[in-house]
């Protein structure tokens, strides 16, 4: 058994990231100042290795992510410091997937809408398969190279303000742990049984929910209309974008900081000024993921209209393969 506790030393010290001598503390771990080796004892879970080894058992996901399994008996290595902050590998790249939803029901007609059963079987395909539903508070500080994330890490939006993201959505992402950010254009919220209600919504975010901007009218921001001329455009620019946020941000006694352009179109002009208002983040309905460099305010996202777990399962690409060696 010695052998192979110093071969799992060994191993921490030829990562290059255990750059002091190792500090044997008992039988059952050794630390240095980057790293712990610690022997998983009967009872033990990714959590309260997290509790007892880095204060927070939130972040069990670094232990998860630095070990294959985690069984009663075997070694493994816990890193005490952030590492590998913007997911870059010499094969290529971590990034995040964006889910975009819309509305929810039990009899669907629309490719808009999510039945309830579909939507429980892809929440629950995720938290089979080690997936990690992220904020977009995360999502800022990977894109800001602040702080790293989980490997397989994705982000649950929801478009318009459906009633039923209330009533069908909220419960099964309730019970599976997960966070979600809902984008809702205010003259559509509270009015009719359909809507989702400024009161449900401050019920969302006490929840975890995200409450982000989908403009005030949900008009197109990247064009003129037909009898609009330039200045017209650019004022009802800024009325769809700084006044949306500055309702929410009554509303909801909050900063609001992401917002989801309406039919996922921007321009430069609508991306300026974005930033100019105080949005940290916003989204388009482009496919794919967003790594670390990717544009804050012109993020992809993927439209979950599909109800079959396989089309679903090809929405969660987080690696992107490219030699960088």
């Amino acid at each position: 058994m010695q052998k192979f506790i110093w071969i799992a030393i060994l191993a921490a010290l030829l990562s290059g990231c255990a750059t002091a001598p190792i500090q044997i503390q008992d039988a059952t771990y050794y630390r240095s100042r980057d790293y712990v080796v610690y022997l998983i004892q009967q009872g033990d879970t990714a959590e309260s290795i997290a509790r007892t080894f880095l204060k927070d058992a939130s972040k069990s996901w670094v232990v998860e992510d630095a070990n294959a399994k985690l069984l009663p008996g075997h070694w493994i290595s816990i890193p005490l410091r952030r590492h590998n902050v913007g997911g870059v590998y010499k094969n290529g790249l971590q990034q995040v997937p964006i889910l975009c939803y819309h509305r929810f029901g039990n009899g669907c007609a629309s490719p808009l809408c999510i039945p309830a059963d579909v939507f429980e079987r892809q929440m629950k395909y995720l938290k089979a398969n080690s997936y990690h539903v992220i904020s977009p508070q995360q999502l800022i500080d990977f894109l800001a190279y602040r702080e790293p994330l989980p490997r397989k890490s994705v982000m649950i939006t929801i478009d318009d303000g459906y009633r039923s993201v209330y009533t069908v959505a909220y419960p099964i992402l309730k019970k599976y742990g997960y966070p979600a950010t809902l984008f809702v254009y205010t003259s559509y919220v509270g009015v009719s049984k359909k809507a989702i209600t400024w009161n449900q919504l401050r019920e969302l975010k006490q929840n975890g929910f995200t409450i982000g901007s989908h403009t005030i009218m949900h008009s197109d921001l990247s064009k003129q209309g037909d009898n609009e001329d330039k200045e017209a455009y650019l004022t009802r620019l800024r009325r769809e974008i700084s006044n949306s946020k500055q309702i929410i941000d009554k509303k909801l006694d909050q900063n609001t900081f992401i917002l989801a352009y309406p039919f996922g179109r921007a321009n430069r002009t609508t991306m300026a000024m974005t930033q100019n208002a105080g949005y940290q983040l916003a989204v388009t309905v482009d496919r794919g993921g967003n790594a670390f460099d990717a544009n804050p305010y012109l993020l992809r996202r993927d439209q979950i209209l599909k109800r079959d777990m396989k089309t679903f399962a090809k929405r969660l690409k987080t690696f992107y393969s490219i030699s960088l060696r």
